[in-house]
């Protein structure tokens, strides 16, 4: 099988497109025939060496995928060969053939394209678990979302407006806005000028906010601190701007706020114990949610870039620039 190979921790245009054999199917898994995969600035962090999960070297990338079973373990049931499939991955998504747990593999109704699909487990999956089952969140509550039109942060806006939130959208130009807009955010504005939490309850009418999802970190957390309302969240997804800021507690105390720390690895067995057997039906019961709401159109997955696999440096750069809106992603099977 064709496939991206990580043989040493280096920067993504340094991973080598190969031949590989096929991996062999294990216990408890699924071999998937892959059609596509998504592309994010985690894996850059995982081929560098640099994300707070190290796959044993070498190893191929990828941990989200959408295709078709083509094996099924002796111990496995609910799926059969030909099933249409999305999944979480531990690795080895970059290949026409990867190997799934059961317990990270969801079906794909008909009706969803797995263009689409391949963005439900871990993208839609990190917004909606962040959102409802770590934030708690509520009807009429208003939602900051950062990073607004990137995989993630666009999910985020989507899952926020089906759950009956106000949502407010910041993201890095005027298109990028427009496009959260497109997807439910009410209000919205460009990141980049000074004093933007003042900015950002001016826009809402002078009201604080009651969640801010932020995948970016850096400055923006800073600001997130100042229009965040009295008993409201901020939860930490992640830190695109290449800065992990510090928390000062006073403020925590003062403010009467929680800062929410969420990896949604715990879930999918990616913790410092596996838990994914745990974890498995609370899994199963969102994915069936999300995957209803994508086949119904209230969840629209968005992919503004698909490369072929053997163009994986070009799908890269375009995440690393900022050109994406949705999430990038790779096309591995036709």
């Amino acid at each position: 099988m064709r496939a991206l190979f990580c043989e040493q921790w280096c920067h993504y245009q340094d991973l080598r497109y190969t031949e590989l054999e096929s991996p062999p199917l294990r216990p408890g898994c699924v071999k998937i025939a892959v059609h596509y995969a998504t592309v994010s600035f985690g894996q850059m962090l995982v081929v560098a060496g640099k994300y707070q999960r190290k796959p044993p070297l070498p190893f191929v990338p990828g941990t989200e995928v959408a295709g078709i079973v083509v094996a099924v373990a002796d111990d496995v049931s609910g799926f059969a060969p030909g099933d249409r499939v999305a999944a979480g991955l531990d690795w080895g998504g970059y290949a026409q053939e990867a190997i799934a747990t059961v317990e990270t593999t969801w079906h794909v109704p008909d009706s969803v394209e797995l263009s689409a699909a391949v963005s439900v487990p871990l993208t839609y999956g990190t917004a909606h678990a962040a959102l409802h089952w770590r934030a708690g969140l509520q009807p009429g509550q208003t939602v900051l979302v950062y990073g607004a039109a990137g995989g993630v942060g666009l999910a985020a806006v989507e899952v926020a407006r089906a759950a009956g939130a106000k949502v407010i959208a910041v993201a890095g130009s005027p298109e990028r806005v427009a496009l959260a807009q497109a997807r439910g955010a009410q209000l919205g504005l460009v990141h980049g000028d000074a004093d933007l939490g003042r900015r950002i309850k001016a826009l809402n009418g002078g009201r604080p906010v009651d969640v801010v999802f932020d995948p970016v970190g850096g400055a923006l957390f800073d600001e997130a601190l100042r229009c965040v309302a009295p008993e409201g969240k901020i939860l930490v997804i992640g830190f695109a701007s290449g800065s992990v800021p510090q928390i000062p507690a006073n403020l925590l105390l003062v403010k009467n706020i929680d800062v929410i720390g969420f990896n949604f690895g715990l879930y999918l067995g990616w913790g410092l114990t596996d838990e994914r057997k745990h974890f498995a039906a609370r899994l199963k019961s969102m994915m069936a949610t999300l995957m209803e709401q994508v086949a119904s159109g209230v969840l629209a997955p968005t992919s503004s870039t698909c490369f072929a696999l053997e163009r994986y440096v070009d799908a890269f750069d375009a995440v690393a620039n900022r050109q994406t809106l949705g999430r990038a992603l790779l096309k591995v099977t036709a």
